[in-house]
């Protein structure tokens, strides 16, 4: 299984990015949906733990991920 840094370096590459800005478009990404999301979506996001006052890139795909585990069956 690749790094989660690799697959952000892949997707940079892929798309004539750097790494760097790609975290910087997904926490911008991340930062909207969490700032004006709809009630419907406050019980996925009441589910997450996260370091800071938002989750990071790495920490929202690794908790959606999760989520989305056979053996959770939460978003299928």
């Amino acid at each position: 299984m690749k790094s989660f840094e690799e697959i952000i370096k892949r997707i940079a590459e892929e798309n004539g990015s750097t790494p760097e800005n790609i975290l910087h478009e997904m926490q911008l990404a991340i930062d909207e949906a969490y700032d004006h999301h709809d009630a419907a979506a406050q019980p996925l996001w009441d589910m997450m733990t996260f370091t800071g006052d938002r989750p990071t890139p790495e920490e929202f795909i690794l908790q959606i991920a999760m989520m989305l585990d056979e053996g959770n069956c939460i978003l299928q």
